[in-house]
């Protein structure tokens, strides 16, 4: 990522916290921290000395992602995010019509094979919920919420109430390949003292017009 569009990307930066609109397709951490295709590697390229994420997000995933500039933060963040006051809300665009307005699922994630993981009933609690934001005829968007910060959480969540993720490769047969990448965008985040916005990304937007779905219809 070059510096200035790195610099657009920066939503906030404040008393050691970096809030950045990760774009799709660049992961949030390496395999080490001299692996340059990591948004961590760009970020300490900037800063000059360390950066640590606070949390991970898929490498398709767009959307707000935190870093800290001293480490005694990260465990400051975590537990801000980890908090029952905490939001973090997800825009998704998935496949087919929902009949419902608002659902919540509380469904445990586990390995399922080697390959996939999945809703299995011996995996890790998880709780998400789900509000329909525009509805069409063969897709919709939908705005997700987590409770727990499971792997794959809402791509899982979302496949198992039967509409996955435009884009989706993993948990939908056959794979999606009318979008380039998981139609998902880390919209929001509200902390104790901050609300972060992240704007949809024209990918999504241009995705949302091409199935006449608006967050304002």
């Amino acid at each position: 990522m070059n510096p200035e569009d790195l610099e657009e990307r920066i939503l906030l930066e404040r008393d050691g916290l970096l809030a950045i609109d990760k774009p799709p397709g660049l992961p949030t951490s390496g395999l080490s921290l001299d692996d340059p295709d990591c948004l961590q590697h760009a970020l300490i390229e900037r800063h000059g000395d360390m950066v640590w994420a606070v949390h991970q997000i898929d490498a398709d995933t767009s959307g707000v992602n935190l870093f800290v500039t001293e480490k005694r933060l990260v465990k400051e963040f975590k537990r801000q995010m980890e908090s029952p006051t905490a939001r973090k809300r997800y825009l998704a665009v998935v496949h087919g019509a929902p009949n419902w307005e608002q659902k919540t699922v509380r469904a445990p994630i586990g390995i399922v094979n080697e390959r996939n993981l999945g809703v299995h009933p011996e995996g890790k609690s998880a709780h998400s919920e789900f509000v329909l934001r525009s509805r069409g005829v063969d897709a919709a968007v939908v705005e997700a919420r987590i409770f727990t910060g499971r792997t794959h959480q809402i791509r899982i969540h979302l496949a198992h109430l039967g509409h996955p993720l435009m884009g989706e490769e993993w948990y939908r047969t056959p794979p999606c390949t009318e979008h380039p990448r998981q139609a998902l965008h880390g919209w929001k985040m509200e902390l104790e003292t901050l609300e972060i916005v992240a704007p949809i990304p024209e990918d999504l937007l241009e995705l949302m017009r091409g199935e006449g779905l608006s967050l304002e219809s």
